[in-house]
Order: structure tokens, then C-alpha cells, then sequence
């Protein structure tokens, strides 16, 4: 806990500092879902939907207003999905639901292509809150246990419309496993180092 919040009073301690330095910069704040999925899993597709919100602050190069710097605040769901459905064969497979929380901090470099839409690449840092790992039973006992701290690279676009609104579609993968089994728990679906994929899209306002 001492943890998570000393990582949360850093984040908002560097957001205040860029908003006070900053001579032309711009805040909001965005609301969307998360497609995800956890590659090692021996599942497929990204079948897990998920919360994503959050807020951030941009500021633009005096010199050059096609480039900007954008750190964010954003709690994001992940995880993996297979519910029970039957194949082509007519065999039932089994129901697996993995949830994690994720409290996560961006640092994009932004580049504005063209007036409304802008590309985006940056590192993001993450913090473990919370997860749920389910089968047809319920809660799955004996399982490892997630890594608390993450990192991702991200990529996406974003295409503000209107003059305060926007949509943003984002693609992160973990650059470091997320969990990696040590032999001694179920190695049920987690038998190779498993990262996070997510697929985010999101509508934000910006002031």
C-alpha cells in the first residue's frame, strides 16, 4: 500500500509541476473501454472488455507546435476471457475469466499530423490494484500471483472533432512479463511467461 501510494503522489506531484511550467498547455480528461488479452495464456483474440478512464495534461514545443508531451493518469481493466461456447466439432470448452485493475502513468510524445489528428508513442508505468482470476467453479485458489509493477509500450491516434472533443484508439503490450509461473502454483494457463495486450478507445474532453 505504502507502495501505490507513493507512486500515486509522484504522479500527481509531476502533472501539477508540468501544469505550473507549462506556457502552452491544455488538460482533459477521457472515458472509453479496453479490448484485452494475455499473450501465453493459450488463448486467443481479445475477447476481455474493460473499463478506462482517466485524465492528462499536454503541452506543446513553443517552436514547433507540431510536437507536444502528454503524461497521464488513467485506471484501466485487463485481463483474458473463454466462456463456454461450443467449436465446430460441438465441444464445450472451459469458462476462464481473468481480471486485472491497473493504475497506469504515460508519457506520450505526441506529433499533429495534419490540424485534429495526432500520433502518439510513449512508455507507460503501471501498479497492480487488483485482480480476479475465475473458472466454472469461481474464484481459482493456488494461483501466481501477478507482478505489482508493469511496463508497456504505447502507440495510437487521436482525432478531435469538435474543438474540445475527441476520439483516441490506443494499441499497449507489456514490455516485461506480467507473470511468470515459479513451479510451485497451478500452472493452469500460465505455463509460459504471460504479457498484456490491450486494445483502448476511448472519447475525451479537453479543456
Amino acid at each position: 500500500m505504502k507502495k501505490l501510494q507513493l507512486f500515486l503522489i509522484t504522479a500527481f506531484v509531476v502533472l501539477s509541476l508540468t501544469t505550473v511550467s507549462a506556457q502552452n498547455f491544455r488538460g482533459g480528461l477521457r472515458a472509453g473501454y479496453t479490448a484485452t488479452q494475455i499473450s501465453g495464456d493459450n488463448l486467443a483474440g481479445f475477447n476481455k472488455l474493460g473499463a478506462y478512464a482517466g485524465g492528462y495534461v499536454m503541452w506543446r514545443f513553443v517552436q514547433n507546435e507540431h510536437w507536444a508531451i502528454q503524461p497521464e493518469i488513467n485506471f484501466v481493466m485487463k485481463g483474458s476471457s473463454a466462456f463456454l461456447r461450443a467449436n465446430a466439432a460441438g465441444n464445450i470448452g472451459a469458462k476462464y475469466v481473468l481480471t486485472l485493475y491497473y493504475i497506469e502513468v504515460p508519457v506520450l510524445v505526441k506529433y499533429r499530423i495534419v490540424k485534429g489528428l495526432e500520433v502518439e508513442l510513449g512508455p507507460t508505468f503501471g501498479v497492480l490494484v487488483g485482480s480476479t482470476e475465475k473458472d466454472a467453479n469461481g474464484l481459482m485458489p493456488a494461483r501466481m500471483p501477478f507482478r505489482r509493477f508493469e511496463l508497456c509500450g504505447m502507440g495510437g491516434v487521436s482525432y478531435i472533432f469538435k474543438e474540445h472533443y475527441g476520439l483516441n484508439l490506443r494499441y499497449v503490450n507489456s514490455i516485461i512479463p506480467v507473470r511468470v509461473n515459479d513451479g510451485k502454483h497451478s500452472s493452469y494457463r500460465n505455463d509460459r511467461k504471460q504479457f498484456n495486450s490491450e486494445i483502448a478507445f476511448s472519447f475525451f474532453y479537453q479543456f
